[in-house]
């Protein structure tokens, strides 16, 4: 395995974990189809996460990760 590779999925792995974290502490908050909708997921990916713990497919980590770093940075526009 390239060096690059396994650089991949160690951040792969970290996201990952950011994801699933702060999806579980900010369920009540969040409006999950919204944004489920903001990154053109399937509906019910997230929900299927949280209510069932149904694994999160890898090529949505890092635009869910993306979302809540814009959700999260509080920044206006």
């Amino acid at each position: 395995m390239s060096e690059q590779h396994l650089e991949d999925k160690k951040t792969l792995s970290k996201n990952r974990k950011r994801v699933e974290k702060w999806l579980i502490n900010n369920q009540r908050f969040i409006n999950i189809t919204g944004i489920e909708k903001e990154i053109s997921a399937p509906k019910g990916l997230v929900q299927k996460y949280i209510k069932y713990d149904k694994k999160i497919n890898d090529k949505w980590i890092n635009p869910l990760h993306g979302i809540i770093k814009k959700i999260t940075s509080l920044s206006l526009r």
